[in-house]
């Protein structure tokens, strides 16, 4: 039990023996005050709530370093939550103590980004935040996470719907894309591996006689820096996939040209001996084969060493210029062009080929490294254009003459 005495400057101190058996005391101006403080504190300790009133004087700084030092996330993660903690959310709550930080001060702080920083990133510093104080309530330093309740502003933005091309158009890009990287495009159309899946693949994950390639691991990139981790997405990303006759033959051939490589090298590697870099790719390799193919701008030659190159705008306008080769026309383009075709695109495509061409839902799930099958109809298949033609066909003929004759 607890018990209160009065202090020779006046006051009247509470006392009391926390969970661990410790001595506690503190002072008040009245008895009042202190007999009231006391009979919450000895409640807190029966229904097993108690909170040192000391704990909330930690600076949020010192604890965001433990929390941060604890968490056991994957590596892109990590970096991702330093960054934001470091730019945003500790210049603003480092020296505040836990218990100071009201609901009322982080909805000001969330107003103030919100005049500078986007919804989404917004909505990333405040996620920061409010994970290192739900880890202050469980530590039992604070008893709410202040930052309940607090108002956001809006995320929602129109999504970009998924694209797929045709089978012909997919040929046309194909064979505009560097020799060296036709391989990693055939991947993603043929076989409908993701970024990191393909640079994750090694040599040894092929079969080349029997037309299949095994996904087991993919490499990450974060802040420039490619590594390999062991697992896929999900469980359901480990998976064998068939490939198709023109996937092989590009696999063939970029199997001789590195002259019977170690089966444990990866497959796709740059000088420096590591896979590409996405962005690299994307300006250098990606983005100029699909101005080549006809699948972003158009460049012409109008007279000798007179190239017209034509791209859309941000604005949803039409910009030209001339230029006096081709590949500067197509660079241009290629840099200043609005959309495109993302790589990934491929994957889509990949998937609408397969339903589309009556594949069953469940086998393309498989294929595709999915653990749900409504994530491969929602995500990345789309009616093909004939679908109003499909749809009449089912109807057409005498398809259901059969479903009610008399037998």
């Amino acid at each position: 039990m607890g018990f209160i005495n009065k202090t020779p400057a006046g006051t009247y101190r509470a006392n009391w023996r926390d969970p661990a058996g410790r001595q506690k005391a503190k002072t008040f101006t009245t008895k009042k005050e202190a007999s009231a403080f006391l009979a919450e504190t000895e409640s807190a300790l029966n229904r097993g709530t108690y909170l040192d009133p000391k704990a909330g004087k930690k600076r949020f700084g010192e604890f965001a370093k433990v929390w941060q030092a604890s968490r056991h996330v994957e590596q892109r993660t990590s970096e991702r939550t330093d960054s934001v903690m470091r730019i945003h959310v500790l210049p603003q709550w480092s020296q505040w103590p836990l218990a100071k930080i009201e609901h009322t001060e982080v909805q000001g702080w969330v107003n103030r980004l919100s005049e500078k920083l986007s919804p989404a990133s917004v909505a990333k510093c405040f996620g920061a935040l409010s994970m290192v104080l739900n880890a202050a309530v469980r530590a039992r330093l604070i008893p709410i996470n202040p930052c309940e309740g607090t108002n956001l502003p809006s995320t929602h933005k129109p999504q970009r719907p998924a694209t797929a091309i045709s089978r012909a158009q997919f040929d046309r890009l194909l064979a505009t894309v560097e020799p060296r990287y036709r391989a990693l495009v055939a991947l993603a159309a043929g076989a409908g591996l993701r970024w990191g899946e393909c640079l994750g693949l090694t040599w040894a994950a092929i079969d080349l006689d029997r037309a299949t390639l095994r996904v087991v691991q993919v490499v990450i990139e974060s802040g420039g820096v490619r590594t390999i981790k062991p697992t896929p997405k999900s469980r359901a990303g480990v998976r064998t996939v068939p490939m198709p006759d023109f996937l092989v033959t590009e696999l063939r051939k970029l199997y001789a040209e590195k002259g019977s490589p170690d089966a444990t090298e990866l497959v796709f590697i740059v000088r420096t001996g590591h896979a590409p870099l996405r962005s690299t790719f994307r300006r250098h390799v990606w983005r100029p084969a699909l101005v080549r193919a006809g699948l972003l701008g158009s460049v012409a030659e109008t007279s000798p060493e007179r190239w017209r190159a034509t791209w859309p705008t941000t604005a949803g306008a039409s910009a030209e210029a001339v230029f006096a080769t081709e590949r500067s026309a197509v660079e241009h383009v290629a840099e200043h062009a609005a959309g495109g075709l993302r790589f990934h695109d491929l994957r889509h495509s990949y998937a609408t080929w397969l339903v589309s061409d009556g594949l069953p839902v469940n086998v393309v799930q498989r294929v595709m490294g999915h653990e749900s099958a409504s994530t491969t109809l929602n995500l990345y298949t789309h009616a093909p254009n004939t679908f109003h033609d499909r749809v009449r066909d089912v109807f057409d003929g005498d398809a259901d003459d059969s479903l009610t004759s008399d037998e």
